[in-house]
């Protein structure tokens, strides 16, 4: 009897051991089955919606390469050369009014210094407009008096560039200064070997100008441009009958070359 009951229970114990293997070999399966599918669950995980994407591993920072600016300074260099249409609107001396008058359409040179900010430029320009001839007759004919007229401008100038279209910069500006004038040779028809001493004057003068410009280079700009310009009265001839020539004018066209400094 006592044998019986010994041998049931060593069944029951070794059927203990057996079920307690069975789950630890089952339970060691379901692990790896969950260790194996679990980047697969991930990945549908985050492309199903509603569910945030896994941010993206971030590349490495890439060494940026130094900027270098270039300085221009804004300043430039210009000269300028022209053609100037003169007018005198009259013309008369203590006896006379020269109705019938003309006077040289002279050549011009000019140089100059300025600054560059943008749309606007500033500069100070100074022209010679080369020694021209007046001519002048009263109404009756009788009498003709000639001198030669120079000029020469100090200007302080101010332009509005309107922007840059297929490489051409159209621009207005105006201009203050000064314009020395003087008269020489001057001989009159009536008086034989009538002569009188050079005479010299400053006047104030203002110009009105509107152009293009087109860059020819880096640092390189052509100017075509009108200028038209006022010089004031021009007197000379003997101090006892003085010639008065009103308001010297100019219609110039000018061509000038800018040179940009770095």
């Amino acid at each position: 009897m006592i044998e019986r009951r010994l041998k049931f229970v060593g069944m029951v114990v070794q059927a203990k051991g057996r079920f307690a293997a069975a789950i630890n070999c089952a339970c060691s399966l379901l692990i790896g089955l969950a260790v194996l599918t679990l980047p697969v669950t991930i990945a549908r995980a985050a492309d199903m919606p509603g569910y945030p994407a896994l941010p993206l591993p971030l590349p490495a920072p890439e060494e940026l390469a130094p900027q270098i600016e270039e300085f221009i300074s804004g300043w430039y260099l210009r000269g300028d050369i022209g053609y100037r249409y003169q007018q005198v609107k009259s013309a008369s001396d203590a006896a006379n009014d020269y109705s019938d008058q003309s006077i040289h359409d002279p050549a011009v040179l000019g140089v100059g210094a300025g600054l560059k900010y943008k749309w606007f430029r500033t500069d100070v320009t100074a022209d010679y407009g080369w020694r021209s001839e007046f001519s002048g007759t009263d109404a009756s004919g009788t009498t003709t008096v000639t001198a030669n007229v120079d000029s020469f401008t100090v200007m302080g100038n101010a332009y509005i560039d309107f922007g840059t279209w297929y490489g051409l910069t159209p621009y207005i500006g105006g201009g203050l200064g000064g314009a020395y004038v003087t008269m020489s040779s001057y001989q009159i028809s009536t008086i034989a070997s009538q002569t009188a001493a050079k005479y010299s004057r400053w006047n104030l003068a203002w110009a009105a100008m509107a152009g293009v410009s087109f860059a020819l280079g880096y640092n390189s700009i052509i100017d075509v441009g009108y200028r038209h310009i006022e010089m004031g009265d021009v007197f000379g001839g003997p101090p006892n009958n003085p010639l008065t020539l009103n308001k010297l004018t100019g219609d110039e066209i000018r061509v000038g070359f800018r040179y940009l400094l770095n």
